[in-house]
């Protein structure tokens, strides 16, 4: 029996965000939370949600499958990447649908093209990129290519509340050129810390994006959190710049976790927030399993 399994990563938002050379663009921050899509070959048993349904009939029509073959495979999408956050649930849902129907048809996609795709359906993350890069999300252009990865530990917290983010993507209004101006400064020390492999300098650039941001959407604890994190030892602060995660981007060899905690606790009341993640930042990139068709065909 015929069977593909693809995982597409989340994020904890974006290390940066903001307007370069007149273009709204980001760097979205994968992490180990993940979609995970299973293609096999057998009678349907489940529909697709939403916009994964929409990725779904798009390939189909684009790449004139054949429609019987809908009548001859079952998809099927789990996630346990929360909704609403601003932590790429959508991206990594419709993403999963490209390459798990690209794989299980032979179509051929490479990372641009599923990128393509999912700027067609809505702006998009670039998480299905395995390096890092400033990419266009409205667009679909990548605007430069910074030839790494990056990986880190990264405390979440999920602050209270759900966003529609799709309404914040693209954004252009509230940044003026003086902000512009700014961000060009985040997007040069981002480089330049992802070259050299400097979590600080990289983690400085995330907290002046997610600074500029606050005029876009405003965070209440933002302040709190990159004072605790610069107490503590971590090297900066990463944020849904259209949803309401915030991240402490930190190496465990130096950062002081149960300081970190207990002032937390102190500053930010329990109602405020829904949950607290301890996890990887990782690299990007889709992942594709097919191991059991292959010891099937051996």
């Amino acid at each position: 029996m015929r069977e593909v399994t693809i995982r597409s990563p989340g994020s904890c938002g974006e290390f940066i965000q903001g307007i370069y050379g007149g273009e709204p663009c980001l760097v979205s921050c994968p992490i180990d939370m993940y979609a995970s899509l299973t293609v096999r070959e057998g009678p349907p048993r489940a529909f697709l949600p939403g916009k994964a349904s929409l990725m779904y009939e798009r390939i189909f029509e684009e790449y004139a499958i054949p429609r019987g073959e809908k009548h001859h495979i079952d998809v099927a999408l789990r996630s346990d990447i929360p909704l609403e956050k601003g932590m790429a649930s959508s991206t990594a849902d419709i993403a999963a649908v490209a390459l798990g129907l690209s794989a299980y048809f032979d179509l051929g996609m490479d990372d641009r093209r599923i990128a393509e795709l999912c700027i067609a359906i809505e702006p998009t993350d670039n998480l299905m990129f395995p390096r890092l890069n400033l990419f266009n999300h409205v667009d679909g252009d990548v605007l430069m290519d910074f030839g790494e990865s990056l990986e880190a530990s990264i405390l979440i917290v999920d602050f209270a509340g759900r966003i529609n983010t799709v309404g914040f993507h693209g954004q252009r209004e509230g940044y003026g050129s003086e902000d512009q101006r700014r961000f060009a400064r985040v997007v040069r020390h981002f480089r330049e810390g992802v070259a050299a492999g400097d979590l600080d300098w990289v983690g400085g650039a995330c907290t002046e994006s997610a600074r500029l941001n606050q005029k876009i959407l405003y965070k209440p604890h933002l302040e709190t959190l990159i004072d605790l994190c610069q107490r503590n030892g971590g090297h900066g602060i990463v944020t849904g710049h259209s949803g309401t995660v915030i991240g402490v981007l930190y190496s465990k060899e130096r950062f002081d976790y149960k300081g970190f905690m207990t002032a937390f606790i102190n500053a930010v009341p329990p109602k405020d927030y829904e949950a607290i993640y301890l996890r990887r930042v990782i690299p990007g990139g889709l992942s594709i399993d097919q191991s059991k068709r292959k010891q099937e065909e051996l």
